[in-house]
C-alpha cells in the first residue's frame, strides 16, 4: 500500500480520501487532483489492499478503479459500499457510457474516466465529498436531536415541534384528557403514543381507532363491544376497544368525523367511565385515559351543529397543535435521512445520496400530505434510486415546479406563501451557516482557503460571515 498524505492537523480535523487504483501513473494523478492541506489522501494498488486500509484511513470518500487485478468490475463497488458506508466514485481508464450506467446501478455516487480533464476530476470528487459530508452531518444532527430530546419516533429540531415535546412531557404523567389538532399526516398518533409511553400507564395497552373509518353502528360496536345477537352478524359476545384499553390509553383519531349520536355515548363514558355493550344491559366499568385527535375545526363544527359543545369542552382539557410540515422546513432534511435509513434497512439496500441541487426544491415544496407524504416518497426513492444519486430530474414534476402542482401552489393565500418562503429562507440560512462553520473550521479560519473551498469570493465569504455573526479568529487552531 502506498504512503498516505503527510502529517498535519490532528486526526479527524481533515477529510480523508482513499484512492484504489492499480496503475501507478493513474494513482498518482488522482492523488494529485485530490491533494489539499485540508485533505488526507490514502492509496492502494488492489481491492484487498484498499479494504485493509479502511480501518486506518476511515475515508469520507473512496475513489475506486473498475480495472483492479484482484476484484475487477462493478462487483468491487458493492463490496466497498458495504464495508465503508461512504460515497464511492468509480474510475475507468476511458470514459464509457455503458460502464457509467453499470457503475451507478451498482451504487457508485458518480463516475469519471481517467482521460477526463483535471477540472472535471476535481469537480466530481469535491462534489462527492460535499454530498457525503452533508449526509453524515444530517445523521449526526439526527442523533443529537434524539439524544437531547428523547423522542426516538419523533424526529425534529424545529422550535415549534420542540414546544410540542415540552407539552408532551408536561401532560404525560397526568390523567388529563388530551386533544391533538393537526392536518392529516402531521403525526398525531405518534404524539399520542409518546404521551402514553411517558405516562404511568406505559406498561398497559395503547389502543388506537380511526373513528372516521366506521359507520355509526359499527363504530359503537367497535368502541363498546356487543352482545350475541344484538345485530345481524353478531354471532357472539365481543369486547370493545374501551375494554381492551382498560388501564391504558385509548386514542380516538378523526373524532370530528363522528355523528352526534356517537358523541352522546362518548360524553357519557368520559364522565362516568362506564357504558353498556351494544345489545347489553349490564354496566361495564373501565379505567381508560383518552387522547383524541382531529384534522377539522371543531369550533366551526359546533357552530354548524355537527359537534357537541359539551363533548368539546370535555375533550379540550389539554390541547396540542401540530404544525404542518411546510411550517417547519428545517425538519425536512432530518426526516428524509430518518426515513431513507429506515427503508434502506428494511429493503437491505444502501440509501440514495441526495444531490445538493435537489434539496432547495424539496424544502420549498408545500407537502400537502405532510410527514406521511414525505415518508411515502422516501420509500419510493429507496426502491427506485437505492445506491444512486437523487437528482432534480428524479423529483415528481409537481415538486420541481412543473405540472398541476405548480398551479395549486399559485392558488395559496399570499400570506401563506410568504410564510412558507420565510420558513424556507430560515432553513437554508441555518444550513448555510453550519456549512460555513465547517469550512472555516477545516481551513483554520484562513479566509482565502475557505472562500476557495466554498466556491465563493473572499468578499462574499466576509459578507456572509458578518451576516451570520462568524469570526475567523474563533476557528484558528491553538498552536500552544
Amino acid at each position: 500500500m502506498d504512503d498516505h498524505g503527510s502529517g498535519g492537523p490532528a486526526p479527524g480535523a481533515r477529510e480523508s480520501v482513499l484512492v484504489v487504483e492499480a496503475g501507478e501513473f493513474a494513482r498518482h494523478r488522482l492523488k494529485s487532483a485530490l491533494r489539499s492541506p485540508d485533505r488526507e489522501v490514502w492509496s492502494a494498488a488492489s481491492a484487498r489492499e484498499g479494504l485493509a486500509a479502511l480501518r486506518d484511513a476511515r475515508p469520507d470518500l473512496v475513489v475506486l478503479s473498475l480495472e483492479l487485478p484482484d476484484i475487477p468490475g462493478t462487483r468491487v463497488i458493492t463490496l466497498f459500499r458495504e464495508r465503508a458506508q461512504v460515497p464511492v466514485v468509480a474510475v475507468s481508464e476511458v470514459a464509457d457510457v455503458r460502464a457509467a450506467v453499470e457503475a451507478l446501478r451498482h451504487g457508485a455516487t458518480d463516475y469519471i474516466g481517467l482521460d477526463d480533464g483535471r477540472s472535471r476530476l476535481l469537480e466530481v470528487l469535491v462534489r462527492a465529498l460535499q454530498e457525503g459530508q452533508s449526509n453524515r452531518e444530517l445523521r449526526q444532527v439526527q442523533g443529537q436531536v434524539r439524544d437531547n430530546y428523547g423522542f426516538t419516533r419523533l424526529v425534529s429540531q424545529s422550535p415549534r415541534m420542540l414546544g410540542v415535546f415540552d407539552q408532551v412531557r408536561a401532560v404525560a404523567h397526568t390523567e388529563a384528557t388530551v386533544l391533538i389538532r393537526g392536518e392529516t399526516g402531521t403525526g398525531k398518533e405518534l404524539v399520542s403514543r409518546a404521551i402514553h409511553d411517558r405516562s404511568n400507564r406505559k406498561d398497559k395497552p395503547f389502543v388506537a381507532v380511526n373513528c372516521g373509518a366506521f359507520t355509526d353502528t359499527l363504530l359503537e360496536s367497535e368502541l363498546f363491544g356487543h352482545e350475541r345477537g344484538s345485530f345481524t352478524g353478531a354471532v357472539g359476545k365481543r369486547e370493545g376497544l374501551f375494554e381492551m384499553a382498560n388501564g391504558g390509553t385509548l386514542f380516538l383519531d378523526e373524532l370530528g368525523e363522528t355523528s352526534l349520536s356517537v358523541q352522546v355515548n362518548l360524553l357519557r363514558v368520559l364522565e362516568t367511565m362506564s357504558f353498556r355493550r351494544v345489545g347489553g344491559r349490564d354496566e361495564v366499568h373501565v379505567d381508560v385515559r383518552i387522547v383524541a385527535a382531529t384534522n377539522v375545526g371543531l369550533e366551526e363544527a359546533i357552530v354548524n351543529k355537527a359537534f357537541r359543545e359539551d363533548l368539546y369542552y370535555r375533550l379540550n382539557v389539554f390541547p396540542i397543535s401540530l404544525p404542518p410540515l411546510r411550517r417547519r422546513p428545517e425538519d425536512i432534511p432530518l426526516l428524509m435521512r430518518h426515513f431513507l435509513d429506515e427503508f434502506s434497512e428494511e429493503y437491505n439496500v444502501d440509501p440514495p445520496v441526495i444531490a445538493a441541487e435537489a434539496l432547495p426544491i424539496i424544502l420549498a415544496y408545500r407537502w400537502p400530505g405532510n410527514v406521511r407524504q414525505l415518508r411515502a416518497m422516501c420509500e419510493r426513492w429507496v426502491i427506485t434510486r437505492h445506491k444512486r444519486r437523487l437528482e432534480v430530474e428524479h423529483l415528481p414534476s409537481g415538486m420541481s415546479g412543473k405540472g398541476r402542482a405548480s398551479e395549486e401552489l399559485g392558488a395559496f393565500a399570499v400570506e401563506d406563501r410568504r410564510s412558507m418562503r420565510h420558513n424556507v429562507d430560515v432553513a437554508v440560512s441555518q444550513v448555510e451557516r453550519a456549512y460555513l462553520q465547517k469550512v472555516l473550521q477545516r481551513c483554520d479560519g484562513h479566509l482565502t482557503r475557505a472562500a476557495s473551498e466554498a466556491g465563493i469570493t473572499r468578499r462574499t465569504l466576509y459578507s456572509k460571515m458578518k451576516a451570520y455573526g462568524l469570526d475567523a479568529t474563533d476557528f484558528k487552531r491553538d498552536e500552544g
